[in-house]
């Protein structure tokens, strides 16, 4: 999240030094006398084609409606650090660039990592008229496609139409860009209700808000009143989703299968078959599926790294070996680079029994990741595990007194998996007080993280105390649901600042726990409402509020006691 305020605060300042806000004003200027001709000669593009041919066409064609600024990338990492350096206007893309990877990876890394502006236009080009299918299903779609061979005619009609949808989206795009997703909501029930000449767009967002904020009914609808009236394949992969959070695992399985049915590029709908399969405890189907996807598309990180954790499941070290590498090799250079991956790939080199490469790779983390605190101590715990292999018991103390120590100044910031490592090593060791002290801490800050909890589960399953991680999920789920408890039930006696110190106390043990914070900032609001405005309190409420949005800035009661808090200030004139 820090990197996305980093690349909101690029984006300023570049506005800032252009004199607008992110060159929507001035598309909005161009429309607003009836549909004035967009000057493309004062626009930036970037073309990303890996061959030099292609880029040489392109710059012909571009030049027949006077654009005159052009550069050129030959790959994906090369077109991600021109875009990090520079602002784009437009961005041409080939949909194959190599190696498995294509148009779409390259959007969804620019999209997570918030490196493109909203008044960009990325458009894929492709002379595969396959990839219409894939382009057309995928949930980071482009703003447009275009079959190669075209004029440039054709390609200014396609830049003028993006353009205007642009200017009827920009509110929304804005919204969507600060996280405000209820002022998004609102404005496309708003557009959708008057039935919106860009209505198909606006409740296309709507879906995707719907599905971000964890509101899935609300998005099954979405979708499903989109597929009733056009068999739109990005309104059935939304739908789908829809129905595999809302545990329909049946008629989301149906749904993917048909897409891939019909065209078996559609890789995204692997991923989501892999998923169910696995909610359903079809581990090696999950696998199966996996393989398959990658066989067909090798370039992506998350689908190696899932192939990988499934494999170790399934006890098939030999493909997590193989998975967990692949995912180093493809992330080593972009956004997805992660020590963790290296400790998965030491531990699926233990799985084999090969301590010497698990070894390796211990080596590896401390050369790739020097001066970076919390990897140095993922090295040491995976040295320490590979003593454990070796049953060096006195090695193995000794290097887990050591992680133990770099733990104590890194804590604060330590990812979970990474502790999570740490915790087993503990156990392994027979030190059961300093792993259950990690695990229970998490388990309290992530207390409603699914993710989290399996994780936890998973590494108590694999130490044979599966009885004994059920247990402890449940005990602090019980007891964070008890504080909530007392904390409401003193309200309703009327003690409210009772409630607010419950409240801030748990907050004090938890200080990682969302739904706890919110909570918090709740009954500081109810506090404030009945009794009067509290400086302290509500300097507390606004901490709290900036620590959750880091956290989960989709989460519904986030978004709502934000707007609270909004108006309890406007209320008390502060």
């Amino acid at each position: 999240m820090a990197e996305f305020a980093g690349n909101a605060a690029l984006f300023a300042a570049r506005a800032a030094r252009a004199g607008g806000d992110d060159g929507m004003d001035g598309l909005q200027r161009a429309y607003a006398a009836g549909g004035q001709e967009v000057n493309y000669g004062s626009k930036r593009f970037l073309i990303i084609d890996a061959v030099q041919e292609m880029r040489s066409a392109m710059n012909a064609t571009l030049s027949t409606f006077g654009v005159t600024k052009m550069e050129y990338a030959h790959r994906a990492t090369e077109a991600i650090g021109m875009i990090k350096r520079s602002d784009y206007d437009i961005i041409l893309c080939d949909f194959d660039l190599g190696h498995g990877y294509d148009g779409l990876h390259l959007l969804e890394e620019l999209k997570s990592h918030n490196l493109l502006k909203p008044s960009a236009i990325f458009m894929v080009v492709t002379g595969e008229r396959r990839a219409r299918m894939v382009i057309s299903a995928a949930e980071q779609a482009p703003d447009d496609y275009l079959l190669k061979p075209f004029t440039g005619e054709e390609l200014k009609q396609r830049l003028d139409r993006i353009y205007r949808k642009k200017v009827e989206l920009s509110g929304l795009d804005s919204a969507m860009l600060n996280q405000d997703y209820l002022k998004a909501l609102a404005e496309c029930n708003e557009r959708i209700a008057r039935k919106d000449g860009f209505l198909l767009d606006f409740m296309k967002v709507k879906g995707k808000i719907a599905l971000t904020i964890g509101d899935y009914a609300m998005a099954r609808d979405t979708y499903q009143t989109i597929v009733n009236a056009r068999s739109i394949p990005w309104a059935q992969m939304g739908l789908a989703k829809a129905l595999f959070h809302l545990k329909d695992y049946g008629a989301a399985r149906q749904i993917f299968e048909n897409l891939l049915a019909e065209n078996s590029r559609i890789m995204e709908a692997y991923d989501w078959l892999a998923k169910i399969h696995q909610a359903e405890h079809e581990h090696q189907q999950a696998q199966d599926i996996l393989t398959r996807a990658i066989e067909l598309s090798a370039a992506n990180v998350t689908r190696h790294k899932k192939l990988g954790e499934v494999a170790m499941k399934n006890g098939d070290y030999d493909t997590a070996v193989k998975s967990f590498q692949n995912t180093i090799n493809i992330g080593k250079y972009s956004f997805w680079r992660d020590a963790a991956d290296y400790a998965s790939l030491a531990k699926a080199h233990l799985g084999n029994d090969n301590v010497l490469e698990a070894t390796k790779v211990a080596a590896d983390v401390r050369r790739e990741f020097r001066f970076d605190q919390k990897a140095e101590m993922l090295a040491t715990v995976m040295e320490t595990q590979v003593a454990i292999k070796q049953k060096n018991e006195s090695r193995a103390q000794q290097l887990l007194q050591k992680a133990q120590q770099q733990f104590s100044t890194v804590a604060a910031e330590l990812p979970e998996h990474f502790a999570l490592e740490l915790a087993e090593a503990c156990y392994q060791l027979g030190n059961d007080h300093a792993a259950n002290e990690i695990v229970q801490k998490m388990i309290r800050n992530h207390h409603e993280d699914i993710d989290v909890l399996d994780r936890v589960q998973r590494m108590y399953d694999k130490i044979g105390r599966g009885e004994m991680g059920h247990q402890m999920i449940e005990d602090n789920a019980r007891a964070i649901v008890e504080v909530n408890n007392e904390a409401v039930r003193m309200a309703q006696a009327g003690d409210l600042e009772g409630a607010v110190q419950k409240f801030l106390h748990a907050v004090e043990e938890m200080p990682a726990n969302a739904q706890v914070m919110l909570n918090a900032v709740n009954a500081m609001l109810a506090y404030v409402s009945r009794k009067g405005w509290h400086e302290e309190y509500m300097e507390l409420a606004e901490t709290f509020l900036n620590r959750v949005k880091a956290l989960e800035p989709a989460s519904v009661k986030y978004l709502k006691l934000k707007d609270a808090y909004a108006l309890a200030k406007r209320r008390f004139r502060v």
